[in-house]
C-alpha cells in the first residue's frame, strides 16, 4: 500500500499537478476575484448575489484590477388572474437591478429588469411556494442580464 501511494504522489508530481485549493494554490485568485458584489438586502437580494457571484466568476472584459457592483433591487408582484372566488390564479414578479459598477479607471452604471410569470397553485401555501420559486428564477435571470448589460458596455469602451 505504502509503495502504492509513493509511486502515486512521485506520477503526480512528474506530471504537473499541483493542488489548487493547497496555501498559495490557483483557487486563491478564483476565490477573491476581481469584482466584489456587495451585500443586497433581503431573500431576494441574497439570490441575486450569489447568482451575481457566480455569473462574474469567469471576469469581465478589460477589467484586470480590483472592482466594486452595487446593485439596488427592487421587486414588484403582480395579480394577473383571479378565481370566481377572489384568489390569485396567475401573477407576474417584475425585478428592476439598478447596477453601478466602480473601478480604478471610472464607473459603469444601468438599469435592468426580468419578469416572471407564473400560475398559483390550488394547494395549502401554493402561493408562497410559487411565489419564492418565481423570484429565485428571475434573480437568475437579472443577474444574468446584468451581467451581459457589464460585458457589453466594457467590450465597446476597448
Amino acid at each position: 500500500m505504502k509503495r502504492l501511494l509513493i509511486a502515486l504522489a512521485v506520477g503526480l508530481a512528474g506530471c504537473g499537478f499541483h493542488p489548487v485549493y493547497a496555501p498559495g494554490g490557483n483557487a486563491a485568485g478564483f476565490r477573491s476575484g476581481y469584482i466584489t458584489v456587495e451585500p443586497i438586502k433581503g431573500r431576494s437580494g441574497y439570490m441575486l448575489r450569489r447568482a451575481l457571484q457566480e455569473e462574474l466568476s469567469v471576469g469581465l472584459p478589460n477589467i484586470s484590477s480590483s472592482a466594486t457592483l452595487n446593485v439596488v433591487l427592487d421587486e414588484n408582484l403582480t395579480r394577473l388572474a383571479f378565481k370566481p372566488d377572489g384568489a390569485a390564479s396567475r401573477s407576474s414578479l417584475v425585478a428592476s437591478g439598478r447596477y453601478v459598477l466602480a473601478t480604478s479607471s471610472g464607473v459603469i452604471s444601468g438599469n435592468v429588469q426580468a419578469e416572471t410569470n407564473f400560475a398559483v397553485p390550488d394547494a395549502p401555501y401554493g402561493d408562497i411556494s410559487a411565489q419564492t420559486s418565481a423570484s429565485d428564477r428571475t434573480m437568475r435571470d437579472l443577474a444574468s442580464r446584468i451581467v451581459a448589460d457589464l460585458r457589453l458596455k466594457l467590450s465597446a469602451a476597448e
